[in-house]
């Protein structure tokens, strides 16, 4: 049988694997294992499972992971979100559907210093919800908002997306973390204004609320309490953008200053503590577990030859920029049964043939994977998003959740739009980089 026929039954027994419910990660480990033992016999197989844990988990590189994940963990547990939201809302409070906006002008702030996605989700659900619901917010505007902002974390760096990238292209993740700045700040902006039209056109969404004026002045001193955000945000992309430091001391920096700040500013409990550290390390096993498996799987991938088959059609589809569109859409029902770093780690050695053949930037390849794989986690009947959302927010039923994030939806389609036709906006600043 031909081998590129195998990797196909490789691919249906993973998803096979994974509708039974076995953990994404351990479904990689055992198709890996078993299309191998098939191709090349047992033994090399075996030889695979027995080489690859040590060698990869051994990468250097690797410490980024945990590293970024404790930052946010530890500024997600000691209140920097609660604090977040009340800027935000002080700004935009008065305005249509102003505590919507404040929650995703939290969310971005949140994610230039949280690498885990799951965390900020998890915390704005906790800390945003409520208070939007004791001001009447309609429970779809609330919680779609959240929905939608959280995956804003995949492109604002420092981003465990464009890590797992970096490391299974071998990209610089410093250029990756920079590529996503101006493209993050676009997605916030365009939030804004979807939640502005959508309140418009439906007021009830967002009842107006009696808010005192806010004087320019105390506007400008709420700042202050973005200052632990900004001095993390600023020295880690800052000492990668000017050639400080490479990404891995940046995360070093990044989890000992959000450790140092919450100790200096009281914040910092011993519970607090414990409980940052349990979940970076069951979020870093986790992502461990998938990154090892993925490569067990990729050494199948490579001897049935799929990677170099699935290059060459794409390439008979027409022009470059067709198969890239074909590469893009596949990632959105993807998003419906895998979260981002599954996504990430299955697809991404398919197609580095083909987009290295074709010369295609990969760190601009790079920002538009973190925007399908965004709306890949929105998109129903299975948004990844939605569940940690229904985790936090029970009460709130999953198909109001959806209906709420169809207009961030349709957002996230015209900023994907906007960046495949201009991609400077995700260039530019990587090509200015010492």
């Amino acid at each position: 049988m031909d081998p590129s026929i195998i990797g196909l039954i490789g691919f249906i027994l993973l998803f096979a694997l994974i509708a039974l419910g076995l953990p994404i990660g351990f479904a990689f480990l055992a198709a890996g294992f078993l299309g191998s033992a098939y191709l090349a016999g047992l033994n090399s197989a075996l030889s695979a499972i027995a080489r690859i844990p040590f060698t990869w988990i051994n990468e250097y590189v690797f410490t980024t992971v945990p590293l970024f994940v404790l930052s946010g963990f530890l500024l997600a547990k000691t209140g920097v979100a609660t604090e977040l939201f009340t800027v935000g809302n002080k700004w935009l409070g008065r305005l249509p559907g102003g505590l919507a906006m404040a929650t995703t002008s939290a969310v971005g702030f949140f994610s230039a210093v949280s690498g885990s996605s799951t965390a900020c989700v998890a915390t704005m659900s906790a800390t945003c919800y409520p208070e939007m619901k004791r001001h009447r917010y309609h429970d779809s505007l609330a919680a779609g908002c959240i929905a939608a902002g959280g995956g804003i974390d995949l492109m604002i760096p420092p981003s465990l997306g464009f890590i797992i990238f970096g490391i299974m292209s071998e990209e610089s993740i410093g250029k990756l973390f920079i590529a996503g700045i101006i493209p993050g700040i676009i997605q916030v902006l365009s939030f804004f204004l979807v939640i502005y039209v959508v309140v418009k056109l439906n007021p009830a969404l967002a009842p107006l609320r009696e808010t005192r004026f806010i004087p320019w002045m105390e506007k400008i001193k709420s700042l202050r309490s973005l200052w632990v955000i900004m001095v993390l945000f600023l020295l880690v992309i800052g000492g990668i953008y000017l050639g400080l430091f490479t990404p891995i001391e940046a995360g070093a920096i990044s989890s000992a200053g959000a450790l140092l700040i919450t100790v200096v500013t009281r914040r910092l409990t011993w519970r607090s503590l414990v409980e940052s550290l349990l979940d970076t390390a069951s979020v870093t096993v986790i992502i461990f577990m998938l990154l090892v498996g993925a490569m067990v799987f990729n050494v199948f991938l490579t001897l049935s030859n799929l990677p170099q088959t699935v290059a060459v059609l794409l390439n008979s589809a027409g022009t470059p920029m067709v198969g890239l569109a074909l590469i893009l859409l596949l990632y959105i029902p993807l998003g419906m049964v895998m979260d981002a770093t599954a996504m990430i780690v299955l697809t991404v050695p398919l197609y580095l043939p083909f987009l290295t053949v074709n010369g295609i930037s990969l760190i601009w390849f790079a920002v538009l994977l973190m925007m399908v794989v965004e709306i890949g986690l929105i998109t129903p009947p299975v948004g990844m998003n939605v569940y940690v959302i229904q985790g936090v927010i029970k009460k709130v039923p999953m198909q109001v959740i959806f209906r709420g994030m169809v207009p961030f939806l349709i957002a996230d389609l015209a900023v994907l739009s906007l960046l495949i036709a201009f991609p400077q906006l995700s260039l530019f600043l990587p090509n200015l980089m010492r």
